[in-house]
């Protein structure tokens, strides 16, 4: 893939997946202990905060609208129902996470997810907004000013990787969805994924690579 290209490969990558900063750590602990002790509103209030996150997270992981609410849906139910379990080894945020990614990759495997899958196009006009994309400037090189064709062009890439995404079995875009998109250290998707430091970084190189040995067949 030649220098400029693949610049605009991982810029795509990193613009469908970048994400805001985590909350305080302290507010949250607050909020925490405060549902902990049946304070429904701090409770909603931890779900206005981590729901744009952990959105993200699962759609990146089942590219399904509907199925990707669901989940969701059901994450904070289990979270509300488990918050007494909850001892603070952890983020907040981090158990929330293990919930969603064990979830999302639960429904992702489903017979009835499959079928579903098969039916549907790779991305729909609806699935890539709620993907997340910067403005046509950003996708530009530094310096460069925006045209029709590099916006274009940068369209058809991001349904190029978007379609690639499609392929990767699930642990994998997991783990793509929480370092590319969420910007987490390796420590913490080991803890999110429960699984070793080094198969974190085996699965994410492994990831990347398939993702742009697909990109670059796509494109030539």
């Amino acid at each position: 893939m030649p220098a400029d290209r693949s610049h605009r490969w991982r810029s795509c990558m990193i613009d469908a997946m970048a994400g805001p900063e985590m909350v305080a750590r302290s507010a949250e602990d607050d909020l925490v202990a405060k549902a902990r002790r049946g304070d429904r509103q701090a409770f909603d209030r931890l779900v206005e905060m981590h729901t744009p996150r952990i959105w993200r997270v699962v759609w990146r992981i089942l590219r399904h609208r509907e199925d990707a609410e669901d989940v969701v849906q059901d994450v904070f139910l289990a979270a509300h129902s488990s918050l007494p379990e909850f001892r603070g080894d952890a983020a907040f945020t981090t158990w929330l996470h293990s919930i969603a990614v064990h979830r999302a990759l639960n429904a992702r495997r489903s017979a009835a997810e499959r079928a579903r899958r098969a039916s549907l196009s790779l991305v729909s006009g609806d699935a890539a907004g709620a993907a997340g994309t910067l403005p046509e400037e950003r996708l530009a090189d530094p310096g460069a000013a925006a045209s029709p064709l590099r916006a274009l062009e940068a369209g058809e890439l991001r349904r190029r990787i978007a379609a690639c995404l499609e392929q990767l079995p699930g642990p994998w875009r997991a783990v793509l969805a929480l370092r590319e998109g969420e910007s987490l250290s390796y420590q913490e998707i080991s803890a999110i994924l429960k699984t070793a430091l080094g198969t974190v970084r085996s699965r994410l190189a492994r990831a990347r690579d398939a993702l742009r040995r697909c990109v670059e067949g796509a494109t030539t």
